[in-house]
């Protein structure tokens, strides 16, 4: 008798907990021609290393990735740093259409020796208008926090290269 009553209640929970999950994702996505979800390229003016990719994921995730030791330089105590792919939270601005929020984290370690540094965290405000996005962010690390100007454009299949295959 028990075995009938946890079969129902399993498909119950695994329902509600798939509901709840497309109900995130419509939060996070609003699927339109101004939806943040894909693939950018980003220059982040202000920033050591300019030009960034990001990855914005329907369920409020995203991903960040600029060149491997770009922040490593011989002159710099420790010989700079070097950083990690950054992830983070992102979600859309009640009552700002088209406008979005979020924090991503990158882990740091000093070149020479790979002992941990603190954490950069980057938070920012976009707005998407089509296959471009533009905004403000506050980079901060250690004690150093410092503004950027985040303008991004959505990549694209290339076409071009499509006949050739």
């Amino acid at each position: 008798m028990k075995k009938l009553l946890i079969l129902p209640l399993l498909a119950a929970a695994a329902t509600i907990g798939s509901v709840a999950s497309q109900a995130l994702v419509a939060k996070a996505d609003n699927g339109g021609p101004n939806s943040v979800v894909g693939a950018w390229q980003v220059d982040a003016i202000g920033a050591p290393y300019v030009p960034h990719l990001f990855t914005y994921n329907a369920d409020g995730t995203m991903n960040t990735t600029n060149p491997t030791n770009v922040q490593e330089s011989a002159s710099r105590p420790h010989g700079g740093t070097n950083d990690s792919l950054g992830m983070g939270p992102w979600e859309p601005v009640n009552g700002q259409p088209n406008t979005f929020i979020g924090t991503f984290y990158e882990l740091n370690a000093n070149a020479d020796d790979h002992t941990p540094t603190d954490t950069l965290s980057v938070t920012y405000k976009i707005v998407v208008d089509g296959d471009h996005f533009t905004g403000n962010a506050l980079a901060k690390q250690g004690s150093f926090s410092g503004p950027a100007t985040l303008n991004g454009t959505r990549l694209t299949i290339d076409q071009s290269a499509l006949p050739g295959l």
